[in-house]
C-alpha cells in the first residue's frame, strides 16, 4: 500500500491518506493544527489498529476514534460507511437511503471524494448498483486490494453476489 500519512487530536483520527503528506492546503482544512503535532509518534491503538488491518487480521479500522469535520450531509455519510461491516459492500443507492436521501447517489459520491479518512471511513466498500467497483479516490487497484483483504470475492471488475450489505 505504500506509506501512510496520519494525523490525529485528542477525540481521534482526522487525516488518512496514502502516499505520504497531503497538499498544506488540504492538512489545513482537515487538521489546522497540525503544524504543532508534526513528527509526534502515532498513538499505539491506531498504529496496532491500522498494522494489524493491513498484515490481513480481522480487524475494522473502522472502529477507530475519529473526529470529522464537514458538512452535515457529508458527515451523514461518512458516519453511515462506519456502519458498513468489514467484508460485506454497500451500493451507493442503499448508503443514500441510509442517510436519508434515496435519490442522492452522485451527492454520496462527491461525499466519499472528501472522505478524509479512507480504509478508517471505508469508502472502498461502496460498489456501483450492479455490483461493479464504481470509483475510488485511491484508485481501483487500491479499492481492490482493500476489498480482498477484508475477504469479499470479486470476479474482473465486480463483487460475486451474496455480499451486500443491507442495512
Amino acid at each position: 500500500m505504500g506509506p501512510l500519512f496520519v494525523a490525529w487530536v485528542p477525540e481521534g483520527l482526522t487525516l488518512l491518506r496514502f502516499g505520504g503528506e497531503p497538499p498544506p492546503d488540504e492538512a489545513r482544512r482537515w487538521l489546522p493544527e497540525a503544524a504543532a503535532a508534526r513528527g509526534a509518534p502515532v498513538p499505539e491503538v491506531v498504529r496496532d489498529r491500522l498494522s494489524r488491518y493491513f498484515d490481513g487480521e480481522d480487524v475494522d479500522p473502522a472502529e477507530l476514534p475519529v473526529r470529522l469535520d464537514g458538512t452535515g450531509f457529508q458527515r451523514r455519510v461518512w458516519s453511515a460507511l462506519r456502519h458498513v461491516p468489514r467484508g460485506r459492500v454497500r451500493t451507493y443507492g442503499g448508503l443514500a437511503s441510509d442517510v436519508g436521501s434515496p435519490r442522492a447517489m452522485r451527492a454520496v459520491g462527491l461525499a466519499m471524494a472528501k472522505n478524509p479518512l479512507p480504509v478508517v471511513v471505508p469508502c472502498h466498500r461502496v460498489v456501483a448498483a450492479g455490483m461493479g467497483l464504481g470509483g475510488y479516490s485511491g484508485g481501483l487497484e487500491r479499492k481492490r486490494f482493500l476489498l480482498e483483504l477484508e475477504g469479499v470475492k470479486l470476479e474482473g471488475g465486480r463483487v460475486l453476489p451474496g455480499q451486500l450489505e443491507l442495512l
